[in-house]
C-alpha cells in the first residue's frame, strides 16, 4: 500500500498499558468459584481439548503489575500485503489491532481524530459486555486488561426492567453468571473516548507512528490491478488523496460512504424515537446492588446506568417525528413534562443534570442486509449492521466482527505466504460474512424487539384508551404486561447466556477461560443473587439508604433563607462502588433573613421540599421509629392548612424487619397509596416509590417515599415547612 501525498499524523499514547499476571485458583469442572483461595502465580495452560478446558480466576486489574508502553517487534506474515481501514471508531481500531497482532500491516484513515481525543459532547460512556471483552482478550490481552481496569463493572449487580411510573421491578437480569459460568469477564461501562484511546495506543504500540492518519475522509474507492495482476483497492479521500491496499474495510459508521458505494443508496431507518441523554453527578441509593435499569412506558422509556466516579448516565426515549428541536434552555423542562409523573429514580436524575449537558439526537438503524462485501471491499460494525442501542450490543458486535475477520485474513495470508501465491481476498470476505451474519442478524432483531417492548409497555387496562382511560384508576393489570413478564422471566436466562456467551467457542485457543476476583459482587455474596432476583424488598433493604418521605412543589417568588446551620453538598460520590468521597460544608445564615429566589438560568422553575427521614424517627409507645402525619403542629409531618386530613391522621412505623408500614388512624377523610384508598384503620406495607395522599385524592400535597443514599443526608429537610434544598434526592441543577 502507498500513501501518496499525506504526511504522517498520529495519535499520542495516553495510557500506560497493563500487563496481566494471572493468579490461578484451583479450577473446577464447570465454572470458577470465587470463594477459593489463590494457590499459585502462573499462566494456566490452554488445552486443545474443549472438555479439558477449565475456567480459572485471575487477580483484579487494579492488582495487576503495570508495564510501560513500548514498541513491540512486528513480524510481517506477507511483506507487501496491506489492509486499509476507513474509520478509527471502535470497530476500525479493534480490527487494526487484531490484524497487527496477526502480522498484517494496516493503515487506518480517519476523518476527524478529535473523536478519539474526546472533543465534542457526544462522546459518552459505552457498555462493553462479556462477549466483547472476551474477544478483546483474545485479540490483545494487554489492551483488554487496560479496558477492564478503566471500566466500571455493572454486571456484578442486579440489572433489569422496571415500571416507569411506579418503579416496581418487572423483570430482573442476572448478567453475572452467564459470564462467570463460561469464564468470561463481567460486563463493564467505559468512557467511549477512553476505550478509543486505549485501542489507538495499542495500534501504534505495534504498528508504529503513522498507522492512524487524521484528516483523511474516505468518500469512495476504486478496484484496480496491481503488479503481477494482483487485485488492489484504492481509497479515495475527499481532498483527492489516494491510498492503495490489498483490502479495504469500511468501518465508517451508519452513514458510511463505503457502504453507499458497495450497496447503493439505502436510506437509514428512523426508529420513530428521539433520545435525550445526559450524565448526572448523582448516586442512587441502591448503587451497590443495582447496575442499570430500563424504565418501561407507552411511547417512551428511560435507561439509567452507573458509569463510575459518582456519575449516572441516562437516556430518555420519546416517540415523535425526526428532526425535532427544542427552544434554547428548554430540554429539561420538556423532559419533565414527558417524564415528570414517572418514578423518582427517573425524575431526580433529570433534575440533577445541568441543562447544558442534556443532549438530543434521533435514533436510526439499518435493516439487515445480506451483502457485506464486494470484491476486496468489506463492511464492518455499524457500516454493515447498525442496530438500535437497547441491548448495548452495537459496539460489541463490531468487536466480534474484528476478531473474526482478522483471524480469517491471517489464515489466508499465512497460507498464501507459504505457497508464494496471492491471497484470495474475496473468499476470505465471504467466509467472514457467513460466520457473522446469522448471529449479528439475530441480535439486531433482538435490539429492535427490545425497543418495541420497552416503548409499548402498559401497566394497567385503560392506558391509551382515550374515553376509557378512567379504567386505569382501578389498577387492573394489563394482559400484555402479565404475559410479557411471564415470557421474559422464562426466556431471558437463555437469551442472556447466548448473547453474552454464544461466541465463546470461536475464541477457543485464543484466550484461556478465566474469571477475575475483582469481578465478583462486592456488596453482597454471590450466593445472594438468587434472593435478590426473586425478592424486591430484600434488594431495597440492602441499599445504603435512608427512607425519605418527601413532598415537593415549585418555589414561590420569594423564599425563606437557609436555616442557621445548613448543610450544603460540595462533593458527590459514593463511599462504595462508582463514587468518591463526599464533603459537606456548613453555611451560617441569619434566621430572620429573607431572600428572593433567583430566576433559573434555563427556565426550569426552582423547587422546594418538605419531608422526614422515616428511619431516623423516634420510637413512640413501644413502636419502632414512628412518624405521625396530620395537621397538628406536633406531628412529624405537618400537612398544610386547608387539608381535609385529621389532626393526627396516619402513623408510619418500622415493623422491626427494616420495612415501613402505614396505618390509617381512623380518619373518615381517607388515606391513599398510589391512588388507591386504604380501608379506615387499616395497615399496609410501604415500598420505595409509593405516593401517599392524606385527606383527599387528589390532595394538595403528595408525598413520595424515596430511598436516598445516606451520603446525601441533611438536617435541612423538615417535616413542618417547605425549603429549598440542593442535595441528594432533592437536588436540582439549572
Amino acid at each position: 500500500m502507498q500513501l501518496q501525498t499525506k504526511s504522517a499524523q498520529s495519535t499520542l499514547g495516553r495510557h500506560a498499558q497493563l500487563q496481566a499476571i494471572p493468579v490461578v485458583l484451583k479450577p473446577t469442572a464447570s465454572r470458577a468459584s470465587f470463594s477459593q483461595a489463590a494457590t499459585s502465580v502462573a499462566q494456566a495452560p490452554v488445552s486443545s481439548s474443549r472438555r479439558d478446558r477449565r475456567a480459572t480466576v485471575v487477580a483484579p486489574a487494579a492488582a495487576v503489575a503495570s508495564a510501560p508502553t513500548s514498541p513491540q517487534p512486528f513480524n510481517e506474515l506477507l511483506p507487501g500485503f496491506r489492509v486499509v481501514i476507513a474509520g478509527a471508531g471502535i470497530s476500525g481500531l479493534t480490527l487494526a489491532l487484531a490484524l497487527l497482532k496477526k502480522g498484517i500491516k494496516v493503515q487506518v484513515l480517519e476523518r476527524d481524530l478529535t473523536a478519539i481525543r474526546g472533543e465534542g459532547k457526544l462522546r459518552g460512556p459505552i457498555q462493553i459486555q462479556s462477549n466483547a471483552l472476551a474477544a478483546l482478550e483474545a485479540i490483545d490481552p494487554q489492551a483488554a486488561e487496560e479496558v477492564l481496569h478503566q471500566g466500571c463493572i455493572t454486571g456484578d449487580r442486579i440489572n433489569g426492567l422496571c415500571d416507569g411510573v411506579s418503579g416496581d421491578w418487572y423483570v430482573k437480569f442476572d448478567t453475572f453468571h452467564p459470564a462467570a459460568d463460561k469464564g468470561l469477564p463481567v460486563t463493564r461501562v467505559i468512557n467511549r473516548v477512553t476505550l478509543q484511546e486505549i485501542l489507538a495506543d495499542a495500534v501504534e504500540r505495534i504498528g508504529g507512528p503513522g498507522t492512524i492518519q487524521g484528516s483523511m475522509h474516505v468518500v469512495a474507492y476504486e478496484e484496480v490491478k496491481g503488479a503481477g495482476g494482483k487485485k488492489e483497492v484504492v481509497a479515495v479521500m475527499e481532498d483527492g488523496q489516494r491510498v492503495v491496499g490489498d483490502v479495504l474495510v469500511g468501518t465508517d459508521g451508519i452513514w458510511s460512504k463505503i457502504r453507499k458505494q458497495l450497496l447503493g443508496e439505502t436510506p437509514a431507518h428512523y426508529s420513530e424515537y428521539t433520545c435525550y441523554t445526559g450524565i448526572s453527578d448523582y448516586v442512587p441509593a441502591d448503587i451497590d446492588v443495582v447496575g442499570y435499569r430500563v424504565f418501561l412506558g407507552n411511547g417512551q422509556y428511560f435507561v439509567s446506568s452507573d458509569v463510575g466516579e459518582g456519575k449516572m448516565q441516562w437516556y430518555a426515549f420519546h416517540k415523535e417525528p425526526p428532526s425535532g428541536t427544542d427552544e434554547p434552555g428548554q430540554r429539561k423542562a420538556r423532559l419533565l413534562k414527558l417524564f415528570g409523573h414517572w418514578n423518582y429514580n427517573v425524575v431526580d436524575l433529570i433534575k440533577a443534570t445541568p441543562e447544558e449537558d442534556v443532549l438530543r439526537r434521533d435514533i436510526y438503524d439499518r435493516p439487515p442486509v445480506f451483502k457485506w462485501f464486494d470484491g476486496n471491499v468489506a463492511l464492518m460494525g455499524d457500516s454493515a449492521h447498525a442496530m438500535q442501542p437497547n441491548l448495548g450490543q452495537g459496539g460489541c458486535m463490531a468487536i466480534e466482527d474484528a476478531f473474526e475477520l482478522a483471524n480469517d485474513l491471517a489464515s489466508a495470508v499465512s497460507d498464501a505466504a507459504a505457497k508464494r501465491a496471492n491471497v484470495e481476498v474475496a473468499g476470505v470476505l465471504q467466509h467472514y460474512q457467513n460466520m457473522r451474519m446469522v448471529r449479528v442478524s439475530a441480535i439486531h432483531g433482538m435490539a429492535g424487539m427490545a425497543a418495541f417492548m420497552a416503548s409499548t409497555y402498559k401497566a394497567y387496562l385503560g392506558e391509551g384508551l382515550g374515553p376509557l382511560s378512567f379504567i386505569e384508576d382501578y389498577h387492573i393489570p394489563h394482559p400484555g404486561r402479565v404475559v410479557g413478564q411471564a415470557i421474559l422471566k422464562l426466556t431471558m436466562p437463555g437469551v442472556l447466556a447466548w448473547v453474552l456467551g454464544g461466541n465463546t467457542h470461536h475464541l477457543e485457543g485464543a484466550r484461556n477461560p478465566q474469571c477475575r476476583i475483582g469481578d465478583k459482587p462486592r456488596a453482597f455474596q454471590e450466593s445472594e443473587f438468587g434472593l435478590f432476583m426473586r425478592d424486591d424488598d430484600a434488594l431495597w433493604e440492602r441499599a445504603n439508604a435512608d427512607w425519605l418521605l418527601v413532598a415537593e412543589r415549585e418555589a414561590p417568588a420569594a423564599a425563606t433563607a437557609p436555616t442557621p446551620r445548613q448543610q450544603v453538598l460540595v462533593g458527590a460520590g459514593s463511599s462504595g462502588r462508582g463514587g468518591s468521597a463526599t464533603a459537606t460544608a456548613t453555611v451560617e445564615a441569619p434566621v430572620a433573613a429573607a431572600t428572593a429566589v433567583a430566576a433559573p438560568r434555563f427556565g426550569l422553575a426552582p423547587y422546594e421540599y418538605k419531608g422526614v427521614y422515616l428511619n431516623l424517627a423516634d420510637s413512640v409507645e413501644g413502636r419502632n421509629k414512628v412518624t405521625i402525619v396530620g395537621t397538628s403542629s406536633d406531628c412529624g409531618v405537618v400537612l398544610e392548612k386547608g387539608a381535609k386530613a385529621a389532626e393526627r391522621h396516619a402513623r408510619i412505623m418500622c415493623n422491626g424487619q427494616g420495612r415501613f408500614e402505614l396505618e390509617d388512624m381512623g380518619s373518615s377523610a381517607g388515606t391513599w397509596v398510589n391512588g388507591l384508598r386504604i380501608e379506615r384503620g387499616a395497615t399496609v406495607q410501604l415500598h420505595a416509590g409509593d405516593v401517599l395522599e392524606f385527606g383527599s385524592h387528589p390532595a394538595p400535597e403528595r408525598f413520595t417515599l424515596k430511598l436516598q443514599h445516606k451520603m446525601y443526608r441533611t438536617d435541612v429537610v423538615k417535616g413542618d415547612a417547605y425549603q429549598r434544598i440542593s442535595t441528594g434526592a432533592m437536588s436540582q441543577t439549572a
